[in-house]
């Protein structure tokens, strides 16, 4: 499906490196399955996740709520480390923040946006790995 998808040129180029880079994690895991038995959930979880193709506006409200959220999380963690034990905890909220008001900016404003950079701005970084 992926594949098929990227074929399609009126989904536009970020769209056809979106299917591609799905293809790909799709092979990497049915690769992962045949050589392990082990294969992460989440590796899995993600291979099966197909793009939309197109938006609707409830679900463009949606991805917003979503970011708006995640950036709340980095936003309390960066103020919890603040000048305090860990500069590159505290960078990289920061740097979340701008890809989150980046998307969300993309998203409103209805301009094209691809889903790594959407599933990259919905990730926060982790106090507790540091």
């Amino acid at each position: 499906m992926d594949l098929s998808n990227a074929m399609d040129t009126g989904l536009g180029p970020l769209a056809a490196e979106d299917y591609m880079t799905q293809a790909g994690k799709a092979e990497t895991a049915i690769t992962d399955l045949r050589q392990h038995s082990n294969v992460p959930r989440s590796e899995i979880s993600a291979a099966l996740f197909v793009p939309p193709k197109h938006l609707s506006s409830a679900q463009r409200a949606e991805l917003i709520k979503r970011l708006e959220q995640a950036k709340v999380r980095d936003d309390e963690i960066w103020r919890n480390h603040l000048g305090g034990w860990d500069p590159i905890l505290t960078e990289d909220c920061t740097v979340q923040g701008m890809r989150v008001e980046r998307v969300v900016n993309k998203l409103e404003t209805d301009s094209p946006v691809s889903w790594s950079e959407i599933t990259d701005a919905m990730w926060v970084p982790d106090e507790n790995a540091w």
